[in-house]
């Protein structure tokens, strides 16, 4: 569905001036351009072809998908791989401080450089576990565990038990044994690790953890922390569950 207003045109740095809330502010971002609510459930990940800074802010082209973004004012630059979500894509979308339109640009509020990140990762990996860090900066294809493959822990938790009910574990304590699927760090003071261990089903085969501490993606950790239920962050993010606060033994 459209949405349109017949009101005064925004700039492109007073739509992005509103990160986080804008989407929560739709109808006020929306004014002379069609708007699209974005549909990825999940991380994109994409190499910068161009990019534009502009008034504090950055308008990146994905090459993979010849698609535009813009996000707050980051360091990028051609052939960086970047991984993105979330956001709204805005139709024929005039920019009065590059005197530009975009046919399709989408404004996003969560943009990390991959290789950058991941490279701090393994480094702080390596210096906890002792271990070499890979010698590239690309990510790393992480199998899910299957069914049985990774020993349940005695009088702990499942991701199937606490996902299939989470209001019924909301501000309890719990623990389980899991793999790490996939860290990103450094996100609102926290550490975002997910975690799988065989059971459930897709999409509630997951677990997303928040901790202080960082642990390497592919490795078979105990996990314990409180279960938080039907976590709302504003402009996109809701979880069902959050574990918080957790901790880990390797």
């Amino acid at each position: 569905m459209h949405y349109w207003f017949v009101t005064f045109p925004l700039r492109a740095e007073e739509y992005l001036m509103r990160f986080p809330s804008f989407v929560l502010l739709t109808c006020f971002l929306s004014v002379l351009a069609p708007v699209n609510l974005a549909a990825e459930s999940g991380p994109v990940f994409g190499t910068v072809s161009e990019s534009i800074d502009s008034g504090g802010y950055t308008y990146i082209l994905i090459k993979e998908s010849d698609t535009w973004i813009a996000t707050t004012s980051m360091q990028v630059s051609e052939g960086t791989v970047v991984e993105y979500s979330g956001g709204m894509e805005m139709k024929n979308f005039y920019s009065k401080s590059l005197d530009r339109t975009f046919e399709s640009i989408w404004f996003v509020n969560d943009v990390s450089v991959s290789g950058q990140d991941l490279d701090q990762l393994h480094q702080r990996a390596a210096q906890d576990t002792g271990s070499t860090p890979p010698s590239n900066s690309k990510p790393t294809a992480i199998t899910a565990p299957a069914p049985g493959e990774i020993e349940q822990l005695d009088g702990g938790s499942t991701v199937e038990k606490i996902m299939s009910d989470p209001a019924a574990f909301n501000g309890q304590t719990a623990s389980l044994r899991a793999r790490v699927i996939k860290v990103n760090s450094g996100i609102m003071g926290k550490n975002w690790i997910t975690l799988q261990d065989g059971t459930g089903v897709a999409p509630n085969n997951k677990l997303i953890a928040t901790s202080t501490e960082l642990v390497a993606v592919g490795e078979i950790v105990t996990a314990r922390g409180v279960v938080h239920n039907d976590v709302d962050l504003g402009s996109g993010y809701h979880y069902a569950a959050l574990l918080e606060d957790t901790t880990f033994v390797k």
